[in-house]
Order: C-alpha cells, then sequence, then structure tokens
C-alpha cells in the first residue's frame, strides 16, 4: 500500500514539473512595447509595426510584426519574427544585468530601422521592402573602448562599401580611417537573427 502510495506521489511529482516546464516554454507575448506607423511603400496607405515582450520567458525575448495595409483589403501581416530584436535579458532575468537592450524601431523614406543600445555601443540595422521582402540596405554602429576610442562603422549594402573610422574620445581627431569594397549579400529581415544559442 505504501509502495502504491509512493508511486502516486512520483507521478504527480512528474506530471506537476512536466506541466511546468511546457509553460515555462510556451511563449506569451503579452505585453505591447511600442508601435509605429509609416509608409513601407509607396502606395500612399499607412502601415505599421508593433513590438510586443514575452514576459513569462526569463530572457524577456521581443515579437517584431509588420502589418503592410493593402487598399480595399486592410492590414495584412508581413512578418512576424522573434530574432530580429535582441531579448532583454542575456543570461536570463534571475539575479542578471541587462546586457543587450532593444532601443527603438523607425520608419522615415520608406526605410524600416531597429535599433539596439548596448552598453558602450549602439547598432542599427535598416531595411526596404523589394519584391515583398524587406532587405537589409545598411548597418550603421558605434562604439566607444576603454582605451579613448571611439569606434564607427557603417556598410552600405546597395554600393557594396563598408567603411570604418576611429577617433580620439577626447578631442575627436581621426586616428584611422578605411574604406573596403564587400563582395558579401545582404540579408532580409525574416533571416536577421539577433538572439544568441544560449537562448535556445
Amino acid at each position: 500500500m505504501n509502495n502504491l502510495l509512493f508511486k502516486n506521489i512520483i507521478f504527480l511529482i512528474l506530471l506537476l514539473f512536466t506541466n511546468y516546464l511546457t509553460s515555462q516554454e510556451a511563449t506569451n507575448f503579452n505585453h505591447l512595447v511600442l508601435t509605429r506607423v509609416g509608409y513601407l511603400n509607396k502606395d500612399k496607405v499607412l502601415d505599421s509595426i508593433t513590438i510586443k515582450q514575452d514576459t513569462v520567458n526569463q530572457f524577456r525575448p521581443y515579437r517584431l510584426e509588420i502589418y503592410l495595409s493593402k487598399k480595399k483589403v486592410g492590414k495584412i501581416l508581413s512578418i512576424s519574427t522573434d530574432k530580429a530584436i535582441t531579448p532583454e535579458y542575456f543570461q536570463g532575468s534571475n539575479g542578471m544585468e541587462k546586457e543587450k537592450s532593444f532601443s527603438d524601431i523607425k520608419i522615415r523614406n520608406y526605410i524600416l530601422t531597429i535599433k539596439h543600445d548596448y552598453e558602450n555601443e549602439l547598432k542599427e540595422h535598416s531595411f526596404r521592402l523589394r519584391a515583398n521582402k524587406f532587405k537589409l540596405i545598411k548597418y550603421y554602429s558605434i562604439k566607444s573602448d576603454n582605451f579613448g576610442k571611439i569606434h564607427y562603422e557603417t556598410i552600405n549594402f546597395v554600393n557594396h562599401i563598408r567603411k570604418t573610422k576611429t577617433v580620439s574620445s577626447s578631442n575627436n581627431r581621426v586616428l584611422d580611417e578605411n574604406e573596403y569594397k564587400l563582395r558579401m549579400n545582404s540579408t532580409y529581415l525574416k533571416d536577421l537573427n539577433m538572439v544568441s544559442e544560449i537562448h535556445h
């Protein structure tokens, strides 16, 4: 009798633990972080972007949703991705400080820009809608180090040019400047992965 009771208790504990893990793995993007409205194409109909956050997952990931507006049809979900924006917490929220942070999204001149602010670095990925896909057309970053230098990097995927510049943070004197011709192709927004493998 005691053996049967023991087995039932073990079974109940395993069942509760399994349900707990399942609930932890389930996505819960219930927090609306921001909404942006603007023109992503030239049809003169306003499109919209929403950013939602999963407040249950320990990494606090974000979901980017882009809605393109069609005349006489309304808004159509064009893209929904959980990887284009870095999660709020790099190694989980349990006692960990923020290492990477989503900053903002802008729509200007039919270009969508995703901004990330790190502790000492700003990164921007800019996309333009082409053939119903958002293609990366520009990457930009500014990073300061602990040696009194600020590093700039710009990659223009339209003309395949990468520019780098290093300046002194004390007097803005240019210490180094280079320009390179690239042979790499740009990626699409749906393929952009800003989520480290540690979050999977």
